[in-house]
């Protein structure tokens, strides 16, 4: 079976969630799958340079100003095709189907949040993906989402046929190291680390947390909230937020875009990760702090009570005190905190990358 990966619209560190996604599940599926899987992918150089181990399966790159996206879109119906013509299956992994594609074709949908949330977007991408959405989904062979939350609102809002959806989950990294712990930065790990890794986009709800944080630290005085990831949208807000809130800078930490290995020893070495996020099409940090073995707390919204199941707490999304009460919880009490973390654990294991490379190929196997 050949299969066709395109993933010329997965711009490193700009599309988000989306590419670590796609990357790990190719991933797994380059070191999990039968030998009778012959995997072709298609992307911009610069996916290819910071994916070297992909890039050995490259069959056509996107030339050109590919960081433009209506250059991208273009490329998609016109260059493409071409490109994956001889494959008995082409999954878009870009969040819509390119208006002209080889058939079959399958097409990954992580969340349709600029239709839940168009508030949250330009018009013209908003409005773009309105148009776009609908038509990926009657055209597509098979749709692939994240999670059952996303497939049932494909369903319900899209018109899908629920038998062209499928939940194919994420694939899971390896586990921190020891090296990767020791790379925190020494004034952090002697406190208690409430990390929550995510640009601040409106959607992430930083805001919450961050006001919750005043009254952790009136009960447990070295905790510190350490927040990752770039600037979004609501940057300036959570920046006002955090400047009322710890005016001595000794609250909070905020490291901007922090690398893989950092990331993995922050999760790690953090007593709790908060997840305070108003949508999700999964919310992949949950699952790497349950594999690192931290407890998780998170809101009661869209996709995360199913992703998180029983092995973590969840919280009213922008409940500032019930937010606070649950970190204080989680923070002083040793047991429960490693109840969580036994129960993360176990539940991260379905998601291994041997587990998630079989959910793939069975998807391809469907339409080829």
């Amino acid at each position: 079976m050949r299969v066709a990966a395109n993933c010329s619209f997965l711009v490193p560190g700009v599309v988000g969630g989306s590419e670590e996604f796609a990357v790990r599940l190719l991933r797994s599926v380059l070191a999990h799958s039968s030998d009778d899987v012959e995997l072709d992918v298609i992307g911009q150089r610069a996916f290819f340079d910071a994916y070297p181990d992909i890039a050995e399966r490259a069959v056509a790159r996107l030339r050109g100003p590919a960081f433009l996206k209506p250059y991208r879109v273009l490329a998609e119906s016109t260059w493409l095709p071409a490109k994956t013509a001889g494959a008995d299956v082409t999954h878009h992994f870009g969040g819509r189907l390119p208006s002209r594609h080889s058939d079959p074709a399958i097409v990954s949908i992580y969340d349709i949040q600029p239709l839940d949330m168009p508030e949250n977007f330009s018009s013209v991408k908003a409005g773009f993906l309105a148009r776009a959405l609908p038509v990926s989904v009657q055209r597509a062979e098979l749709v692939c989402t994240p999670t059952r939350f996303i497939a049932d609102r494909i369903v319900d809002r899209l018109g899908a046929d629920p038998d062209k959806v499928r939940v194919v989950g994420p694939a899971l990294g390896p586990r921190p190291t020891v090296s990767q712990r020791d790379l925190v930065p020494r004034e952090l790990r002697h406190r208690r680390i409430v990390l929550f890794p995510g640009i601040t986009h409106p959607h992430k709800n930083h805001v919450t947390l961050v006001k919750a944080m005043a009254q952790v630290a009136d009960a447990v005085p070295d905790a510190v909230l350490v927040l990752t990831g770039g600037r979004g949208a609501a940057d300036e807000t959570v920046q006002e937020t955090m400047a009322r809130v710890d005016p001595k800078g000794t609250l909070i930490r905020h490291l901007g875009r922090v690398d893989e290995a950092l990331l993995r020893g922050l999760l790690a070495e953090a007593h709790v990760l908060a997840f305070p996020s108003r949508y999700e099409g999964f919310g992949l940090p949950i699952l790497e702090a349950m594999q690192a073995g931290t407890a998780v707390v998170a809101a009661a919204s869209t996709c995360l009570p199913e992703v998180v199941g029983d092995a973590g707490a969840l919280v009213a999304v922008d409940d500032v005190e019930a937010w606070a009460a649950e970190i204080i919880g989680v923070l002083e009490d040793d047991d429960r905190r490693a109840g969580l973390a036994m129960a993360g654990s176990l539940r991260a294991e379905a998601f291994a990358p041997e587990a998630a490379a079989g959910r793939l190929v069975e998807a391809w196997r469907v339409c080829a």
